[in-house]
């Protein structure tokens, strides 16, 4: 329940972001910053899938909180990468702490089917 509401929050998130005004008064969707920003949710939602439990809760909140953190704090990161767009280098940097927990948590193929 939690994991799917920390889904649902981080593609609300990342919509958004990727919103940008446009100098003609309109909005302009930025399919790059939207791809970059929903890609921790997708790694979090096929970790969700493969491991159920408080600590997979715990890992969503986490990334959500600091997704948000970073977003809202670009000098975060500009201290570490000035150069770098915050809304791209943020979430992939995210999406990086996240491999290893797919990779310590995935199962075997024969596992993961259906037995219905």
């Amino acid at each position: 329940m939690i994991s799917n509401a920390v889904i649902v929050l981080g593609a609300v998130i990342s919509v958004t972001v990727a919103f940008e005004p446009h100098f003609s008064s309109a909005y302009r969707l930025h399919f790059d910053v939207l791809t970059a920003n929903i890609l921790p949710y997708l790694l979090f939602a096929w970790l969700a899938v493969m491991a159920k439990g408080m600590l997979t809760n715990v890992v969503g909140v986490a990334l959500l909180i600091l997704h948000l953190v970073i977003l809202t704090n670009p000098q975060l990161l500009a201290a570490i990468w000035p150069a770098v767009e915050v809304k791209y280098s943020g979430p992939l940097l995210l999406a990086s702490l996240l491999v290893p927990l797919l990779f310590f948590f995935r199962k075997p193929g024969w596992l993961m089917e259906s037995t219905e």
